[in-house]
C-alpha cells in the first residue's frame, strides 16, 4: 500500500500566507526524500480559514522543481469552474516539467460560494463535469480537437503540449455521494474518497457500487485504484498525539460550520430540487474525528488503525492529512511525517 500527503492549506488570522505556502513546498520535498508516493493538492476558494490554495497547479509546479520522485496530484481540481482547454494545457505542462509525475485528480465541487464566485449555476455541475472531462481527455490524445457540446465548442484545435505520460496522466475522481461513486465506475477511472466527509458507511457502500460498476463497464480503462483521505498524526507518546491535534481539528470543524451557515448555502437550498439533501456533519467533534476517521497515536497504534482501515476499504493508497485545520507548527508536522515514514509505513510495504 502506498502513502501520500494531502494539503488543503488553511490559514488562520495569525498565520502568514507566505509561510503556509513555504511550509507546504518544503514538506513536499521532505516527503519526496522519505518515500511518500504522491503529494495531493486541494483547490478551494474564498475562505482563508478553510484554504488559501485556489491554484494548486502553481504550487505543484514549484514542488516539481525541488523533487525528483514523488508524484504531484490535484485533490482536486474543481472541473466545473475551469475552462477545459485551459486546464488540459496546464495539467499537460505540469506533466512535462515534472517528467511524467502529474496525477489528474478532479471533482464536481459542492461549496455554493465557489459556484457563485465564478458565476456558474451549481445545478450545472454534473453536466459541466462530464463534458469538460471528455474534452480534456480528447485534447490530450487527439492531434486536432473538434468538439461541440452544451457548454464548449471548438474546431480543429491543436492543444499543446501533450502530456509526458502516455496516453495521459492517471485520472482520479473524488466521490462523496452514491451518484458520484456510480459515475466514477461508469467512466472507468480511479477514485478518491474521504470518510470524514462521506462517513465510513457512505464510503463502504459507495466503493461497493464503484467496484461493481467498474467490473461491468465496457470502457477500456486503467482505473480501479482507490485512495482514501485520512487525518494522520504520529508521536512517540500516544496521549500527547491525541492532545496535540485537538485544537487544529476544532479549527477545521468550525470552518466547516461557517460554510454550512453561509448565505450562499441558503440560496443553494432554494435552487436545488426538493428531496436533494446535504450530508450534515454538525455532529463532528475532535474526539470523534480521532476515533472514527483518523490515524492518530504512537506508531504501534497507528499501524493497528491503518490495518482496520485497510480491511474496511481495501485502498491502494492512503492520503495522509498531516495538518487538518492547519494550526500544527511546522516542526510538529515534520516530526510526525518522519516518524510515520520510519516506523509506520514500512509495516505495509
Amino acid at each position: 500500500m502506498d502513502f501520500g500527503l494531502f494539503f488543503q492549506l488553511p490559514c488562520a488570522s495569525n498565520q502568514l500566507v507566505s509561510n503556509r505556502y513555504s511550509e507546504t513546498i518544503q514538506q513536499s520535498k521532505l516527503a519526496d526524500n522519505l518515500g511518500f508516493n504522491t503529494v495531493w493538492l486541494a483547490e478551494l476558494h474564498f475562505n482563508p480559514r478553510f484554504s488559501v490554495m485556489p491554484a494548486p497547479l502553481l504550487v505543484g509546479s514549484a514542488i516539481a522543481q525541488i523533487t525528483t520522485r514523488i508524484n504531484i496530484g490535484t485533490a482536486v481540481n474543481l472541473l466545473p469552474l475551469h475552462h477545459p482547454i485551459r486546464l488540459a494545457e496546464e495539467i499537460a505542462t505540469l506533466d512535462v516539467i515534472s517528467n511524467g509525475r502529474a496525477v489528474f485528480g478532479i471533482g464536481r465541487g459542492s461549496i455554493p460560494t465557489h459556484f457563485e464566485g465564478y458565476s456558474i449555476p451549481i445545478t450545472q455541475s454534473r453536466d459541466r463535469f462530464i463534458e469538460s472531462l471528455d474534452i480534456i481527455l480528447r485534447a490530450w490524445t487527439e492531434d486536432e480537437l473538434t468538439f461541440e457540446g452544451d457548454y464548449y465548442g471548438t474546431e480543429r484545435l491543436r492543444v499543446v503540449p501533450k502530456p509526458y505520460q502516455l496516453p495521459h496522466p492517471p485520472v482520479y475522481i473524488a466521490a462523496n455521494s452514491p451518484e458520484t461513486f456510480k459515475l466514477v465506475g461508469e467512466l472507468g477511472h480511479n477514485i478518491l474518497a474521504t470518510p470524514l466527509i462521506a462517513t465510513t458507511k457512505g464510503v463502504m457502500n459507495g466503493l461497493k457500487t464503484y467496484r461493481a460498476q467498474l467490473a461491468d463497464t465496457s470502457i477500456g480503462t486503467n482505473g480501479g485504484r482507490i485512495a482514501i483521505n485520512l487525518p494522520v498524526y504520529v508521536d512517540q507518546n500516544r496521549k500527547k498525539a491525541k492532545n496535540d491535534v485537538q485544537q487544529t481539528m476544532k479549527n477545521y470543524i468550525d470552518a466547516l460550520n461557517e460554510m454550512r451557515e453561509s448565505s450562499a448555502r441558503e440560496r443553494e437550498n432554494q435552487i436545488l430540487a426538493k428531496g436533494v439533501t446535504r450530508r450534515d456533519r454538525s455532529d463532528l467533534t475532535p474526539d470523534r474525528i480521532i476515533q472514527d476517521y483518523s490515524v492518530v497515536g504512537d506508531p504501534e497504534e497507528c499501524i493497528e488503525t491503518i490495518e482496520k482501515f485497510k480491511e474496511t476499504f481495501a485502498p491502494q493508497e492512503i492520503m495522509c492529512w498531516f495538518n487538518i485545520g492547519g494550526l500544527l507548527p511546522d516542526e510538529d508536522v515534520v516530526r510526525s511525517m518522519t516518524l510515520f515514514a520510519e516506523k509506520v509505513a514500512p509495516h505495509f510495504k
